[in-house]
């Protein structure tokens, strides 16, 4: 069976750097490091193209060729074509912004399933902010009215609620404990790797004050720094993608 491979980040992703110790991270989890498919996809930022050439000029520094970025609102793009992009992807990666329109986007022009399937066929899922709470059961994003923060409905390829920017949205610590789900949290410069349900802390190293945290809900949600001390997932073990 194919490896299942997350990359779960918070703040900026910096392509314009040679080394981001994040993005380093997400390229060695591809199956075939010498012929990376790269899809790059802007949904959470409303598919502004500000970003477009950035991110191929990284590949290209990183040896790279094949970088495609993915924009779904595009409606002259194909189901066969989004299909096609997704499932011959080795890394995708999703950018921040806006979680709610991630989402309805994706489930309008039917790309989460072929999100899904990729995920099961072994392709690296990977994101920060908006593009990390969307793979999982729960997000917790600021994209209410007057920038309310509410609960969004993820992919659930893991079963927790993802809170990003955990430093910055204190709220989070006591909203949680109105949804009885497990959660995680992410400060800015920090990500969760998840591969085949074991994670890492991959540490970019802009401050070495910021780290991950896991708040179980049977617990009334004790904040574990996953960055201090190793802890058992228990949900991460045997979960099934649901369709």
């Amino acid at each position: 069976m194919p490896s299942k491979k997350l990359v779960l980040a918070s703040g900026s992703i910096l392509f314009e750097s040679e080394n981001d110790p994040i993005m380093e991270h997400i390229l060695s989890l591809a199956d075939d490091k010498d012929n990376i498919n790269f899809v790059y996809v802007p949904t959470a930022g409303f598919d502004t193209k500000d970003n477009e050439e950035i991110v191929k000029d990284y590949c290209l520094r990183h040896g790279i060729k094949n970088c495609v970025s993915l924009y779904l609102t595009d409606e002259s793009l194909t189901d066969e074509y989004i299909k096609n992009t997704v499932l011959n992807a080795s890394v995708i990666f999703v950018r921040g912004g806006n979680l709610k329109f991630l989402l309805e986007t994706w489930r309008k022009r039917g790309a989460d399933l072929y999100f899904k399937q990729a995920y099961e066929k072994g392709v690296v899922l990977s994101g920060n902010s908006s593009g990390a709470m969307c793979w999982c059961k729960h997000g917790y994003d600021d994209c209410g009215i007057d920038g309310r923060f509410m609960f969004l409905d993820g992919l659930d390829l893991i079963p927790y609620i993802v809170c990003p920017h955990f430093e910055d949205w204190p709220s989070f610590l006591e909203d949680v404990k109105m949804q009885e789900l497990d959660g995680i949290g992410i400060d800015n410069d920090i990500a969760i790797s998840i591969v085949d349900g074991e994670y890492e802390i991959i540490d970019s190293g802009r401050n070495k004050r910021h780290s991950a945290y896991y708040l179980p809900a049977d617990e009334d949600y004790h904040v574990y720094d996953l960055g201090r001390i190793k802890c058992d997932l228990p949900l991460l073990r045997n979960y099934e993608i649901k369709y």
